[in-house]
């Protein structure tokens, strides 16, 4: 009898630990495209599970007459395959049949992926100055610097806790403790300089946790909801971990505040315009790749390069050339 309580014991945390080898919001993810797709069968009259190849073709293009954007119709790709392995099927998306209908949608249906815009250090100051001196201004003025400064992802900076933080005499440490680049949770460490000039992101920092009070724990949010009976206190209680859709509402509110548009800019944008001015800066790469933790180089150098549009574009020589001729003649 205890032997089988062991063993069952056993094959729950099995259970546990493989339900813990992809982060929820994977999960929630594959959950979603699995119940669209899984209509989409129970209408047909298709079998959803083991799918067959026809099936997923005919999804697919489904979608793409929907004009479904093809970035969701990949995703969705990428569930069901999901979905068949956990179930112990061999993918049908990996059919050749399925990569060729898949192939074509990118190629007729594909467009430029609308990216945020990145937020450049001179927005950056200007949204700041937005910033009053009570507790809502005080937080996201704490909020934003640090997030641009950090180029943390809006999941690792409301990740953040009193414990992950360590002020020095250079400035402060962050430890980013899970991300989606390290999955394993190994941690990984991001450098926050002090500043002189009209930012400083680790004095926004002390001043928010100086407001904040209550004495925090290590385990309490470094950043948190504060309630709109706090909007225009000089103090008022926290209540719980600011999450993550609301670090984009705060960007865009302070966008709005400044005359640019909301609907172009998101959290993405803090982490993006690091990586462009400092692209524009002629910042190295391999620089540039420690401090975002980019896995990928050639993701990072899509927003070097729109840093380096004007610095380095052969225009100007021609220009210069031609004008030098002009003059001559």
């Amino acid at each position: 009898m205890t032997d089988d309580i062991v063993l069952r014991d056993l094959v729950k945390r099995a259970n546990f630990f493989a339900g813990r080898s992809i982060a929820p919001a994977t999960k929630r993810a594959y959950e979603s495209d699995w119940a669209h797709f899984n209509k989409f069968c129970l209408e047909w009259n298709f079998e959803s599970l083991p799918a067959t190849p026809e099936t997923v073709a005919m999804y697919l293009t489904n979608m793409a007459d929907r004009k479904i954007a093809v970035s969701t119709i990949v995703r969705r790709c990428t569930s069901i395959t999901a979905i068949h392995r956990a179930s112990g099927s061999s993918s049908p998306c990996k059919d050749d049949r399925v990569n060729r209908v898949l192939s074509g949608i990118r190629r007729e249906c594909g467009k430029p992926q609308q990216k945020a815009k990145p937020i450049h250090w001179d927005t950056l100051v200007s949204m700041l100055g937005k910033c009053d001196s009570l507790m809502f201004g005080i937080r996201d003025a704490a909020l934003l610097s640090l997030g641009w400064c950090s180029a943390l992802r809006r999941s690792e900076i409301v990740a953040l806790d009193f414990g992950d933080i360590e002020f020095t005499a250079e400035g402060v440490i962050l430890t980013v403790r899970r991300s989606k680049t390290d999955k394993a949770g190994n941690g990984q460490s991001v450098g926050i300089p002090r500043s002189n000039g009209p930012v400083c992101p680790v004095a926004a920092l002390k001043r928010w946790i100086d407001r904040r009070g209550d004495n925090p724990e290590p385990n309490d949010p470094l950043f948190s909801k504060i309630g709109v009976s706090g909007r225009g206190k000089w103090w008022w209680p926290i209540s719980g971990r600011l999450s993550p859709r609301m670090v984009s509402e705060i960007v865009k509110h302070y966008i709005g505040l400044v005359g640019l548009d909301q609907n172009l800019y998101s959290a993405h944008s803090l982490r993006r315009g690091l990586a462009t001015d400092a692209g524009a800066r002629g910042v190295p790469e391999r620089v540039i790749s420690r401090h975002t933790r980019h896995r990928s180089i050639e993701t990072l150098r899509g927003y070097i390069e729109d840093g380096t549009l004007w610095a380095e574009n052969p225009l100007p020589a021609i220009y210069a050339s031609s004008s030098s001729s002009s003059s001559s003649n």
